[in-house]
């Protein structure tokens, strides 16, 4: 797997762009065929977003059916973009993204103690993350480790070209380093849609119980840093919609200390986001908890 990567971000970034989705389309299309288990897993996730009742009908059938294919096209457009970010200048990534909610993560900064954006696998999150760093934020976001360290540090050598700071997770090192970017006001970016490492809750996720992490609402109260939803889609091929909202800013201080209350909005976000997106969300991993007894 590591010489096909290494191969990918040799070959890639000389593609003309507009071939890159249509690639994409194509290697996402034969993933969904032949990767039976991942796809298994896939349409039980889709089925919680959208709904068990959609399989009582014809059309909802075919819904969840090309919903489920969107997730690997977008997964094969995300390991894509990776390749060729690297090479595009700073102001054509700019020129692809239209940004709303920008005031809520200046309001945010405004109060000097940092800001946590929380975030789903949703959408187009390696152009979003430059965008950010582009625009002159300091921007650190925890990465899971992965079994071949090969993979892990060329990945990570691909993101950070436009200076965004990936921070692979293990040991105590990471979280000292978050707290310490936290404290000189930057932003940590973390995905709050599944357990990976660290802490974890079970709460109602579009209404079924599931296993969520609980590390940005727990950071965010014992740092004092504001907590801000970041997340964003692709509108067509070439466009990508970027959007901030406020969580921690609209609540009151009783509401911020609650635990529950935060986590609950947090999680009341998350499904604002990929339930009008559902094709770009590319999660194939169990996150309820059915699907963790079933799978175990």
């Amino acid at each position: 797997m590591y010489r096909l990567f290494k191969f990918a971000s040799i070959i890639v970034p000389h593609l003309p762009l507009w071939c890159i989705p249509v690639l994409a389309d194509a290697i996402g299309f034969f993933a969904f065929l032949f990767a039976a288990r991942a796809r298994k897993q896939a349409t039980s996730n889709m089925l919680r977003v959208l709904g068990k009742s959609a399989l009582d009908s014809k059309s909802g059938r075919r819904l969840i059916r090309r919903s489920v294919l969107q997730m690997f096209q977008s997964n094969a457009r995300n390991y894509l973009d990776l390749f060729t970010l690297s090479k595009l200048p700073p102001e054509k990534i700019n020129s692809m993204l239209d940004v709303e909610g920008i005031e809520y993560l200046e309001q945010a900064l405004a109060q000097g103690k940092g800001v946590i954006l929380f975030s789903a696998h949703l959408g187009p999150f390696n152009y979003l993350a430059q965008w950010i760093a582009i625009k002159g934020y300091q921007l650190i976001i925890p990465v899971e480790p992965l079994q071949d360290k090969r993979i892990l540090d060329l990945t990570v050598k691909l993101r950070n070209s436009m200076g965004v700071q990936f921070l692979p997770l293990g040991g105590t090192a990471p979280m000292r380093e978050i707290i310490k970017g936290l404290r000189n006001n930057h932003i940590v970016l973390i995905t709050a849609d599944r357990a990976v490492e660290g802490e974890s809750v079970e709460k109602p996720f579009f209404g079924e119980p599931a296993r969520l992490p609980s590390g940005p609402v727990s950071l965010s109260q014992r740092t004092g840093a504001a907590l801000v939803g970041a997340s964003g889609w692709h509108t067509s091929h070439t466009r990508i919609v970027g959007k901030f909202v406020p969580l921690t800013l609209e609540l009151t201080k009783d509401e911020r200390n609650d635990t529950d209350a935060v986590m609950n909005a947090l999680i009341k976000r998350l499904e604002e986001y990929i339930k009008p997106h559902a094709g770009q969300w590319v999660v194939f991993s169990p996150v309820w908890i059915s699907d963790f007894a079933r799978t175990s």
